[in-house]
């Protein structure tokens, strides 16, 4: 196992949340996507890890999603919309950030068995996450389900001492699952976690802010909401309740 770094904190409450420490332009972003994203290959190969490595090189081109427990067609235009990999670069490009990490991680398999997600296949990820010097780490979903297993890649990777965020749609489960920072994009429907398909500035902008929650937030259980007037056909706003933190 991986050293446990510095930075992180004791959990807050049982909560574990690592706080942000230096400047986002020289610090690396990984993506963890919970929603089932997979390579394209010749034969389709479950991993029997729980989980896929892509280099920092894929391709979006080079992924699709072969089982979608959300009702949106759409989103094999333009993946990015769960794994908004050229987001990440442009943004490195900009200088928001000093770049992606090397590698970048995809949970696949195990959705329904928790208790192994929780003791074996999220520990790995969270190995990978900090094995590949993140300095940060936004965690994407797709269906409810997904939703379930990301909080628990958040805590594991939090408890190894790399800040995160996850970008929810599902804000009231996340909240229950008692993750560090919860960003929620307002009327965003399931799959379209920082946006539709082929809107490229609009998958920024929503990175951009996950990203300033990463470094603002100072406790756990952070939840910033946003609405977007670029975003089509929003769905109405999901109630939640907050945690009372005495």
């Amino acid at each position: 196992m991986l050293k446990r770094t510095d930075t992180a904190t004791k959990p807050v409450k049982g909560v574990p949340f690592t706080r942000f420490v230096g400047d986002l332009n020289r610090k690396k972003i990984i993506l963890v996507a919970s929603s089932g994203i997979a390579p394209r290959l010749q034969e389709f190969r479950e991993p029997e890890t729980g989980y896929y490595v892509y280099p920092k090189e894929i391709q979006i081109d080079d992924l699709y999603l072969p089982k979608k427990h959300f009702g949106i067609e759409d989103i094999e235009h333009d993946l990015n919309v769960l794994f908004p990999i050229d987001s990440l670069r442009a943004l490195a490009e900009e200088g928001l950030i000093l770049a992606p990490t090397d590698e970048h991680v995809s949970m696949y398999g195990y959705h329904f068995v928790i208790g192994h997600i929780r003791n074996v296949v999220a520990p790995y990820i969270a190995e990978v996450v900090e094995g590949a010097d993140a300095g940060g780490a936004i965690i994407l979903s797709g269906c409810m389900f997904c939703h379930r297993m990301a909080a628990v890649l958040q805590r594991a990777i939090e408890d190894r001492g790399i800040p995160s965020v996850i970008v929810s749609q599902y804000p009231k489960m996340s909240l229950y699952y008692e993750v560090s920072r919860i960003f929620y994009p307002v009327g965003f429907k399931t799959g379209h976690a920082v946006g539709p398909p082929n809107f490229p500035e609009l998958h920024k902008k929503v990175l951009k802010d996950a990203l300033e929650l990463l470094v603002s937030a100072t406790e756990p259980l952070t939840l910033v909401e946003k609405e977007y007037p670029e975003y089509p056909d929003p769905r109405p706003k999901r109630k939640y309740l907050r945690k009372s933190r005495e």
